[in-house]
């Protein structure tokens, strides 16, 4: 399996962090987080990037985002995103949701969409979306292309329940490696309106 990362907000979601460590003894999975004071701020933006890469991320290739309800305002979580995403050699990604509000997320439907009325099974965004993922998720899960819908395939950044992740990691972690071959992330960078490390030089 590929050097995985773990980016998660200790205080919640500590327990699907744990439960992935245990269920694979560890084994490719990096379990080293960025918290406070760890990173200086009097310097630029691009070190702060590199630093997170080569002190945390290391020679992962993957990187895995515990989602839970206050994920999206983790300034760390949204850096350690940023740094995967950070330069020549961007890590696969993939948004991992707490079970207990992946349907606050998703919807199940089927497909009526009068262009395609193909009535396959989908799931739909609900409102979960918006408030639970974050930024650099949600924009590298979204298809550039007017379509009735899309799969994961099609996306940068896959989105996946945490019990089917457990089920099947090893595919979706190879999934997201893949991805890095034919397509770019749709977005690398957060915007100032969301939590992050940010630097304080005014240059």
């Amino acid at each position: 399996m590929h050097k995985t990362f773990l980016s998660y907000h200790h205080a919640n979601e500590q327990d699907l962090k744990n439960g992935i460590i245990e269920a694979f003894a560890g084994a490719s999975f990096i379990d080293k987080s960025v918290t406070d004071g760890d990173i200086s701020t009097n310097v630029s933006e691009d070190y702060i990037m590199r630093k997170i890469r080569e002190d945390y991320l290391g020679d992962s290739t993957v990187t895995v985002v515990l989602i839970g309800t206050e994920t999206a305002s983790r300034p760390f979580v949204n850096s350690e995103i940023q740094a995967s995403l950070w330069g020549e050699n961007p890590a696969g990604l993939i948004g991992v949701i707490r079970d207990e509000i992946y349907s606050s997320v998703f919807s199940s439907g089927v497909c009526s969409d009068t262009s395609c009325n193909c009535g396959i099974g989908i799931r739909t965004i609900d409102w979960g979306y918006e408030h639970y993922l974050p930024w650099l998720i949600k924009k590298n899960h979204s298809f550039s292309k007017l379509v009735p819908h899309y799969d994961d395939m099609d996306v940068y950044c896959s989105l996946v329940k945490y019990s089917d992740f457990i089920g099947n990691s090893e595919f979706y972690i190879n999934q997201a490696f893949d991805k890095r071959n034919i397509m770019e992330p749709a977005a690398k960078k957060n915007p100032a309106d969301v939590p992050a490390i940010r630097t304080n030089l005014l240059w």
